[in-house]
């Protein structure tokens, strides 16, 4: 394993290969009370409290052994499918111990004051990229994930991406308790830029209480192109005998199950956002901006949405999100 290597003085560090470490994690937070732990493979939970998850709550075994987690798909005609996260099952088994060194892919993790830069290079694929994730230090509930992909194989390559985040939406103590039944209560909207489960119902150890909080995951990509499609629904997306780790919605390349506009109840809900298949010339790039979010009901996402979407915002956010924590520290 490799040692991080400290950067600046505000402790931002590099770590080679993160993903050999099985405890490694990290808080993204703001004092608007959303609270979110992220890995060096992006797993990890995001709450704005222990009645209010919205993605499964974990503990620090699960950030391990879980396969929930927030993931961006890529899939390619002839390589199949790749997790820009290294959460695929094929990608899993290659960095095991013992395989073979030429199997794994280039992986660094750069890291400072609430915020997580992972870039992931496949050599066979021709891709590199690159998550950021931070929660701004603003009056809302929300974490930013920003995905930039690049071509660095010499000919042009075509790919569809699909963003993948498990909306839990619920109370830790369902969990462990209600699972099912819980589920029942989501009521799943596809939205234009995403999907939101806003439960009618919330069932825990409080007692049958009236639900108004919605949980949310938006994107856009960085020209303005909303998603084209979603898989709203966890069983639809990972297909009969798939996996969150090797969804057949992504592996056979399979249509989106549902437009915006629609809705859906009684079942697991997943942000699934399916992107137009794109190609990228030579040492292009494109950007993906997902947005997770927890708001009182649905009505406030769209100006929530129109607030953080804009790519060219994100490196200003970050350096006031440094700005701000760093006066904190003095």
């Amino acid at each position: 394993m490799h040692t991080w290597e400290f950067i600046d003085n505000w402790g931002t560090f590099e770590l080679k290969d993160p993903h050999h470490t099985s405890y490694l994690y990290f808080p993204l937070v703001n004092e608007a009370h959303m609270m979110s732990s992220v890995t060096p493979t992006l797993h990890g939970d995001a709450k704005t409290d222990h009645n209010h998850f919205l993605l499964t709550p974990v503990s620090v075994e699960d950030l391990h052994q879980s396969r929930a987690g927030r993931n961006f798909w890529v899939y390619h005609a002839s390589l199949g499918a790749w997790s820009a996260c290294g959460n695929s099952a094929r990608q899993v088994a290659a960095c095991r111990p013992n395989q073979s060194p030429d199997a794994e892919e280039q992986v660094t993790l750069q890291a400072g004051l609430l915020w997580q830069r992972l870039t992931r290079q496949s050599a066979l694929l021709g891709l590199k990229a690159e998550i950021t994730s931070f929660v701004p230090v603003t009056a809302d509930q929300v974490e930013v994930m920003r995905v930039r992909l690049t071509n660095i194989h010499s000919n042009p390559l075509t790919f569809t991406p699909t963003a993948a985040i498990p909306l839990y939406g619920r109370s830790a103590d369902s969990l462990r308790d209600h699972r099912h039944v819980t589920s029942l209560l989501h009521r799943i909207h596809t939205l234009e830029h995403g999907v939101a489960v806003q439960p009618t119902l919330s069932f825990d150890e409080r007692g049958h209480l009236p639900n108004t909080t919605a949980y949310s995951v938006l994107g856009i990509t960085g020209d303005g192109q909303a998603p084209c499609g979603f898989f709203p629904l966890v069983e639809d997306f990972v297909g009969e005998g798939g996996s969150l780790d090797w969804p057949l919605g992504v592996v056979e390349n399979r249509p989106f199950t549902h437009a915006a506009g629609q809705s859906l109840a009684g079942y697991e809900a997943l942000g699934a956002l399916r992107f137009p298949e794109i190609t990228l010339a030579p040492g292009c790039s494109a950007i993906y901006v997902i947005l997770m979010t927890v708001t009182t009901g649905s009505e406030n996402l769209a100006g929530l949405f129109q607030k953080y979407a804009n790519q060219a915002d994100i490196d200003h956010l970050l350096e006031q999100n440094q700005a701000y924590w760093q006066k904190r520290i003095e």
